[in-house]
């Protein structure tokens, strides 16, 4: 099993600990690194992607398919969904992201890459700290979430990446509870 970096124990650490089914949804898995880990864990993980990869292999908790986030209706809801590194390569990032609130019961983890961090020239949004409200009252990923709570971080994959100033944002959004606007 490939051993998980930094960017996946904090996915992990984000799922809440208490007073939900452990079900997961990984949106976009690609290879399924964490998707086997998580089945490890006792997590009950359904996995897909746009496209199918040959590291995927089902077993007892963990099933994989191919499938399109712009098709929720072919999708099952989950506790937590997991969708880490794939928004950025999106062009309609804000209808995938409105699916993804809509398929979790209890929380939302997303991972996107700060700015230009990795360089892949398949990435089609940049996002910087304007974007998470830093210079806003209100930021796109909370207006988009809304009225679900949102908390924003930064993570990084490798301890190189600090020496380069690559990192990822971190947002969680939290169904459980409701945001209320400041007047």
């Amino acid at each position: 099993m490939i051993p998980l970096n930094m960017k996946d124990i904090a996915i992990i650490d984000a799922f809440p600990i208490y007073n939900y089914e452990k079900r997961v949804l990984n949106v976009g898995c690609g290879t399924g690194r964490i998707d086997f880990h998580l089945a490890e864990m006792g997590y009950r993980v359904d996995a897909f992607d746009i496209k199918n990869y040959d590291t995927w292999e089902d077993k007892e908790n963990l099933t994989f398919r191919k499938a399109d986030i712009f098709e929720p209706q072919n999708l099952r809801t989950a506790s937590i969904v997991i969708c880490s590194q794939m928004l950025e390569h999106l062009k309609s990032y804000k209808c995938a992201l409105m699916n993804l609130v809509a398929l979790a019961e209890v929380r939302l983890i997303i991972t996107i890459p700060y700015r230009k961090s990795f360089n892949c020239n398949t990435h089609c949004n940049f996002w910087d700290d304007r974007a998470f409200g830093k210079f806003k009252d209100v930021h796109e990923f909370h207006t988009l979430c809304h009225p679900f709570s949102i908390a924003i971080s930064k993570i990084r994959t490798k301890l190189k990446d600090a020496k380069t100033n690559r990192y990822n944002y971190l947002i969680i959004v939290d169904k459980r509870q409701n945001y209320k606007k400041r007047e």
